[in-house]
């Protein structure tokens, strides 16, 4: 049958990969009439999908701390905090990869920006 635990980290990494390869066919797809997207529209889709990875981050961490104040007395901490960390560390790592992209992303589409500015000028 397999193991459940590895078949949510297949998963976790294609729906990462899935996030990257859609944000990269943005500027390809989104044409306006032989007028490509600006280099503001990429920047604040990078910026977007930043903000949005942080938002699970944090997610991910208050329900934690949440999860582990809600035990009982009698219930370890530690090891429930051993089993939370390994059902939400797929998540987590697919928040750094899409926060590196999206900061990726927005940091060149805004020097792309300004090197075209400065060629127009």
């Amino acid at each position: 049958m397999g193991n459940p635990g590895c078949r949510g980290r297949v998963r976790s990494f294609w729906s990462t990969v899935l996030v990257v390869v859609a944000a990269a066919l943005v500027p390809l797809v989104a044409v306006r009439r032989r007028a490509p997207v600006g280099a503001g529209a990429v920047a604040g889709a990078g910026i977007g999908l930043a903000v949005g990875a942080a938002v699970v981050r944090v997610v991910v961490a208050v329900g934690r701390s949440r999860t582990l104040d809600g035990l009982p007395p009698d219930a370890d901490p530690s090891a429930a905090g051993a089993v939370y960390d390994t059902l939400t560390d797929a998540l987590t790592t697919a928040a750094w990869a899409v926060l590196a992209f999206g900061l990726a992303l927005a940091l060149g589409a805004w020097l792309a920006g300004r090197s075209a500015t400065r060629r127009d000028r």
